[in-house]
């Protein structure tokens, strides 16, 4: 299979084109591969030895604590079996890395307050508190327009 990629900076987000002589299981898996990956996906988290999965719009916030990765759903924290970088792959535009140790679903973000030294705490509509480093300050206020 050939891919071509072009970058123009007229195109405001990404498409995908496949052309091709007819209709095959490997160019309808590709398609729901790719539809999959850019409607925000699906998660299996861990708790109590049973595994559940997550839509990615229940999951508020992705955390990194001792080398292993939890996501917050519905109050309820799962360990999951993939390193965070993977998952706001797999989540969608939806979510934003706020820190080192910490991503957030910006449809969960409340409120912003400043908190110390350049610092600010991002409160969730669930309840849930997270930190925004300044490294990702800019990019969470391109996102709210400020």
């Amino acid at each position: 299979m050939k891919v071509d990629i072009k970058i123009s900076p007229e195109i405001n987000e990404p498409f995908v084109v496949i052309h091709t002589k007819e209709m095959t299981n490997e160019i309808a898996a590709l398609a729901r591969d790719i539809t999959e990956f850019t409607s925000g996906g699906k998660v299996i988290g861990n708790v109590d030895e049973r595994m559940i999965v997550l839509e990615a719009d229940t999951i508020s916030v992705i955390r990194v604590e001792n080398e292993k990765v939890f996501v917050v759903s519905e109050g309820v924290t799962y360990r999951v079996g993939k390193r965070m970088y993977e998952l706001l792959e797999i989540l969608g535009k939806d979510f934003m890395q706020v820190s080192k140790s910490a991503s957030i679903n910006l449809n969960f973000l409340k409120s912003v307050e400043p908190y110390f030294n350049g610092v600010m705490v991002l409160n969730l509509k669930d309840g849930e508190k997270e930190y925004i480093s300044r490294k990702y300050v800019p990019e969470l206020k391109k996102y709210l327009g400020i």
